[in-house]
């Protein structure tokens, strides 16, 4: 079978790989349908990272059963859609029940598909066929109403927002957002659609760039363009998504941030040394949220929302390719890039 692989920085191929086989029970194997670009990979792929190559590319994405274990066949059909998590967890080991699957203690850290180690191991969802592990509780059924390419990033991008502002606001709709876009492109987009559909208070877009600017401001968002980050926002807001990706831009979040107010980040700096302004965060009281999403544990929470037509992803969907020109459009500037089968 077919599948990308991300052979050196700035290059993707197209190599010939033997088929996934079940060398378990509760497996499965699926055929991805929609795969979506993570705001990690072009910076990933562009040598940003410490994930070094080569691995095959490509944790988003949603797919269709194709075969199942004999232990599966009442739990599964062959056919059924299905999103699958991007992270590898058994769901029944202490940390898994504790609702932490991101940090299963059953496989090795950093079991995922498509991201470095992780990507060797299990392979990536740019192939034409992908075996999921621990299948009975990793997978998660789709409606075939609904459209994949519009949640083809649900298992990551999309679920950051859950993790910025989704859990916060589901206890307290009425908080204001400041949701801090950049270098995590998509995620910011993802929230501040997300904060508007759930938050009764004020949300603000801040961005450096006119393209992620003008999305936001199409879908009724108010918007700031923010070329260099003040010491802090004029005004104080609850919960602070920051999607930035810079140093500046993390200061100037969290100082921007009310009295006991909730920042959130989905920047990943490659660094110990990360300073905060603690004196001024001692007096007006915090809470710092760092760390990956729990991908299995809050998919089902984003999913409710799209049946309920109350969230939808599919706006930030800003190209289509089929995967015939995958290994040249993976490498390339897009708000959000969704690669399917054919058009």
């Amino acid at each position: 079978m077919q599948q990308l692989l991300f052979v050196k920085k700035g290059k993707l191929e197209w190599r010939d790989v033997p088929p996934p086989k079940f060398d378990k029970s509760n497996q499965a194997i699926v055929r991805p349908i929609a795969v979506s670009r993570c705001d990690l990979d072009l910076p990933m792929l562009r040598g940003e990272t410490l994930f070094r190559p080569p691995f095959p590319i490509g944790h988003e994405f949603i797919g269709e059963v194709v075969q199942l274990t004999d232990d599966l066949n009442s739990s599964f059909s062959i056919g059924d859609r299905v999103a699958v998590p991007f992270q590898i967890s058994c769901g029944t080991c202490p940390i898994c029940q504790a609702q932490h699957s991101q940090s299963c203690e059953t496989v090795p850290a950093g079991s995922n598909y498509g991201i470095g180690k992780g990507g060797k191991d299990y392979g990536g969802a740019l192939s034409e066929l992908v075996l999921v592990p621990f299948a009975r509780e990793m997978l998660i059924p789709v409606s075939k109403e609904i459209d994949p390419v519009a949640i083809a990033s649900l298992s990551d991008n999309i679920v950051e927002a859950w993790k910025l502002v989704g859990q916060h606001l589901e206890k307290n709709s009425d908080q204001s957002v400041l949701i801090l876009g950049g270098f995590a492109g998509s995620i910011g987009l993802y929230t501040a659609l997300l904060a508007k559909s759930m938050s009764t208070s004020q949300v603000l877009y801040l961005d450096f760039r006119q393209e992620y600017l003008e999305l936001a401001e199409s879908w009724g968002i108010a918007v700031e363009q923010v070329d260099l980050f003040p010491r802090s926002h004029s005004k104080k807001f609850d919960i602070i998504a920051d999607a930035n990706g810079t140093k500046v831009g993390w200061t100037f979040g969290l100082r921007s941030a009310s009295p006991d107010g909730i920042f959130g980040t989905a920047s990943i700096f490659w660094t110990n040394e990360l300073p905060i302004p603690y004196l001024d965060l001692y007096n007006s009281g915090i809470q710092i949220n760092i760390g990956r999403v729990r991908s299995r544990e809050w998919m089902p929470k984003i999913l409710q929302l799209i049946q309920e037509k109350k969230f939808d992803p599919g706006i930030v969907v800003t190209r289509k390719v089929t995967w015939k020109e995958a290994s040249e459009a993976y490498l390339e500037e897009e708000p959000k890039l969704v690669v399917v089968p054919s058009l």
